[in-house]
């Protein structure tokens, strides 16, 4: 289906999704599977219309309709009553008029001191109140009361004053590398990204963020240096968390500051969770950039014709099939990795050129994919970089296949699990290839079984591996 977008009455497009529909669908009290069951009639008359565009108020009628001749005149009514959740709310204060926003609102729960889950928990369930109670139109002052008396509901009136009073932290406080050098805003969000760099949870790293401004704030600062900024999270991560992770907190900020950027490669099959891996570890230290070889393997193929290098343009699982004199071959274990270990020379040529250009540039990268592979990992200028490569595997099988099953519902059918459980025997084989040339080449191997494991685990190959190179800086620190 191709895009279709919902115009709302103010101008504002946004897509189509069904997963709008279900949540409006839900807040009027209609059963999971009968919601889904309706949201899909609707995108299969959008479809067969071809519409690339609807109004939010030709949706909701609709939407109504197929409500009402499923479920009846009572739930139709009950639906149209509410706003819907492809219908802005639209927030006054004075003569500023701005859409109601989730993300906002849970910022600045977050300010009074509510943790990620805590403050995001409280902005949906005001969202769904406001929607239910079909309120299209709300003036701040009152979207302030409606959500203290929700945070007193959920956390007592304690709570409530401190969403109150959140607002005495608006005075700006700044940050400086050096005195008389140029000041950045202090920010919470930065702070507590390189708290986890350290191995801290989210919401425990935000807690100590937010402990470190109040401190700050307290001690009537509205100038920090770096150093002193430093200090004081390290302080209070030994206090909070332990010494071990405050010395490691110190480390990488060490480190930081001084080395050559870094070159973060993971690798291993399809259904690991090596994306995860990579954007959670890229988040904690505070990497923009983030490759996926599959990425670099679709550009290759939008260059390179399929007769040219055939096997360039199928899975890194079947590109066996590809090869030449392949054609009505069984699929043995060599023909097997000789098609993967070709298409990963194709791909490496894009890889190393990406690594190239990111080296002289001097800037660190995250690159993850299949295609991550011992032997095809080095170029020109990896000596003015620090190469970091891990493996992830998954040794538990079931959980493998039931990876599949997962992303195939978290994509809406975009990736079906057909194919790759069809191939799951030669998966499993590129993976005890990738385990074999992993313990001869001393790469480090990384459990996917649990993400919060993966992770932790990953920052102490990262950390060691810093402490290798910069050994001399950081007995220094």
């Amino acid at each position: 289906m191709r895009e279709t977008y919902i115009k709302t009455s103010r101008g504002y497009r946004w897509p189509f999704s069904k997963g709008l529909l279900v949540e409006s669908l839900l807040n009027a009290g209609v059963k999971m599977q009968v919601a889904q069951s309706i949201a899909h009639t609707i995108e299969e008359h959008l479809r067969t219309r071809k519409r690339s565009e609807i109004s939010a108020s030709a949706l909701k009628r609709l939407l109504t309709r197929e409500v009402e001749r499923v479920l009846g005149p009572e739930v139709a009514a009950r639906l149209k009553s509410q706003t819907q959740s492809f219908e802005e709310i639209v927030v006054k204060s004075g003569d500023t008029r701005r859409p109601f926003s989730k993300g906002v609102l849970a910022r600045s729960l977050e300010d009074a001191g509510f943790s990620t889950r805590e403050a995001y928990e409280l902005a949906k369930n005001a969202e769904t109140a406001l929607r239910k109670d079909g309120v299209r139109e709300i003036d701040s002052a009152e979207l302030e009361k409606r959500v203290g008396r929700l945070v007193e509901k959920q956390f007592g009136r304690t709570a409530r004053r401190r969403y109150t009073g959140r607002l005495w932290l608006a005075g700006e406080l700044f940050v400086e590398e050096e005195p008389g050098e140029p000041r950045v805003p202090f920010s919470k969000g930065v702070l507590a990204q390189s708290i986890m760099a350290a191995g801290v949870s989210p919401d425990a790293a935000y807690r100590i963020a937010r402990e470190i401004e109040r401190r700050l704030r307290e001690g009537g600062q509205r100038v920090v240096s770096r150093d002193q900024l430093r200090a004081v999270a390290s302080a209070l991560l030994a206090e909070e968390v332990g010494e071990d992770l405050a010395r490691k907190y110190e480390l990488l900020r060490a480190i930081r500051r001084t080395v050559r950027p870094v070159h973060l490669l993971i690798g291993g099959v399809t259904g690991v969770g090596k994306s995860l891996l990579g954007s959670a570890l890229a988040y904690r230290l505070g990497i923009t950039r983030l490759i996926s070889t599959d990425t670099v393997r679709e550009i290759l193929r939008s260059t390179v014709a399929t007769d040219l290098i055939p096997t360039l343009h199928t899975s890194s699982f079947n590109a066996w099939t590809r090869l030449a004199g392949a054609e009505g071959a069984a699929p043995s274990p060599e023909l097997i990795l000789r098609g993967f270990r070709d298409q990963v020379a194709r791909v490496a040529v894009g890889l190393r050129a990406i690594q190239e250009r990111s080296a002289q540039e001097h800037t660190s990268v995250v690159v993850e994919g299949v295609h991550v592979v011992p032997g095809y990992l080095s170029h020109p200028s990896q000596s003015q970089v620090i190469q970091i490569p891990m493996l992830v595997m998954l040794e538990d099988e079931a959980l493998h296949r039931s990876r599949f099953i997962l992303r195939e519902r978290e994509t809406q059918g975009n990736r079906p699990r057909e194919d790759y459980l069809r191939n799951f025997p030669s998966i499993r084989l590129i993976q005890s290839h990738l385990l074999e040339l992993a313990e001869q080449t001393g790469i480090p191997v990384i459990p996917g079984e649990n993400l919060d494991r993966a992770i932790d685990r990953g920052l102490e190959v990262i950390v060691e591996k810093m402490q290798k190179v910069y050994g001399e800086v950081l007995e220094a620190v």
